[in-house]
């Protein structure tokens, strides 16, 4: 290593290995040469390519959201206003020998049920146009014969629970049931009525 001095030139005493020019030097040297540098706008390029790709996936993401959430509002509406509606016909058919007030209740719940499996994104619009028809023909042979009023709406219950048996169940209620079936409509029942 080679300890070299500097003259009265204004440079200080610099060391430099293998001979070359001392330390002091290559700093103003290198003082006075433009470094060798990346691109300064490559980060902002690549910031600004990041962020064109985020929005266009959000607002890709945000449009197919908006388009299905429609169509599910649409069929939630089409359940509401022309599916369960039409089991309410059968509050003034009342059964014989049945009490007229719980007989309006289970009926007034089977409705709330039928909301319910409408609105859970369960059925597309043929298959609530197939249960509707399904209903409208319970309701046309309970109207028939109200002495089958009983077991007929207690078949809308078995064959709901049967298909879609998630929506008699709740986590956040005490019983653990989101639509309890009515006591008029107790299996037992169904099945005396339906001898």
């Amino acid at each position: 290593m080679n300890v070299s001095s500097q003259g009265s030139d204004g440079q200080a005493n610099g060391i430099s290995s293998s001979g070359g020019p001392p330390i002091s030097s290559l700093r103003k040297t290198r003082d006075h040469t433009p470094e060798l540098s990346l691109p300064s706008h490559s980060g902002r390029r690549l910031i600004l390519i990041a962020g064109v790709i985020g929005l266009a996936l959000w607002g890709s993401l945000y449009l197919i959201f908006r388009d299905w959430r429609a169509r599910y509002q649409a069929r939630a509406r089409f359940g509401a206003e022309q599916v369960a509606p039409v089991i309410d016909a059968l509050a003034e058919t009342l059964p014989p020998d049945v009490d007229p007030n719980a007989w309006r209740d289970a009926v007034r719940k089977t409705h709330d049920l039928l909301l319910t499996v409408t609105a859970s994104n369960l059925l597309d619009r043929s298959q609530m146009e197939a249960l509707r028809q399904e209903l409208q023909q319970t309701v046309a042979r309970a109207e028939a014969h109200p002495e089958t009023a009983v077991a007929e709406l207690a078949g809308v219950w078995d064959r709901i629970a049967a298909r879609a048996g998630f929506v008699f169940r709740d986590g956040r209620s005490a019983t653990g049931e989101r639509h309890p079936r009515p006591k008029l409509l107790s299996p037992s029942l169904k099945a005396v009525q339906g001898r």
